[in-house]
């Protein structure tokens, strides 16, 4: 019995030494207020800069793509240069068999006219490259505005191109 008075009396001296240290009226405690996330008010985030747009094309940028520009408007020359012929043979072998002397005329005139615009599609090809890489640089959003006029007035002129190529190919033969 003695042993199970000095294991209480022992639990009981400790107990009140714990308890008389929670209340010490000294050193630096946390606060209990609410602390920013448990209330109903969110947290702000600082407002983040504005970006900054570019307004001007690099002059080594504006010239690749005039230069892909000049050379999609010679291909788009040479094109409707052989559109005529294309026409007229695609006319002559409208309703003959295939592989009749003027079906074959009509689709070497075809092939004729479609090589000629080859070089608007490799100016297009190119002109997404560039956009492209500029987006992965992480170029602005200005520049890749000012980019896409050249690129939409190529891809207008591909798409009628492509049109064009599509109906005389589909000419009843």
């Amino acid at each position: 019995m003695h042993r199970v008075n000095r294991i209480a009396t022992g639990l009981l001296l400790g107990s009140s030494l714990l308890l008389g240290a929670c209340s010490l009226p000294e050193g630096k405690f946390p606060s209990l207020a609410k602390r920013p996330y448990e209330t109903d008010t969110p947290i702000v985030e600082p407002p983040m800069e504005p970006e900054i747009l570019s307004t001007r094309l690099p002059d080594s940028l504006r010239i690749q793509l005039e230069a892909l520009v000049a050379k999609h408007e010679a291909a788009e020359a040479a094109f409707r240069t052989a559109l005529p012929a294309a026409r007229q043979a695609a006319q002559s072998g409208t309703g003959a068999a295939a592989g009749s002397e003027s079906w074959v005329v009509a689709q070497m005139e075809i092939s004729r006219a479609e090589q000629k615009r080859s070089e608007s599609l490799s100016a297009l090809a190119e002109i997404d490259r560039l956009i492209a890489n500029e987006r992965g640089e992480g170029s602005d959003e200005g520049l890749i505005r000012l980019m896409a006029p050249y690129q939409e007035k190529v891809r207008r002129d591909v798409d009628a191109q492509t049109a064009i190529v599509v109906e005389l190919g589909n000419l009843p033969g």
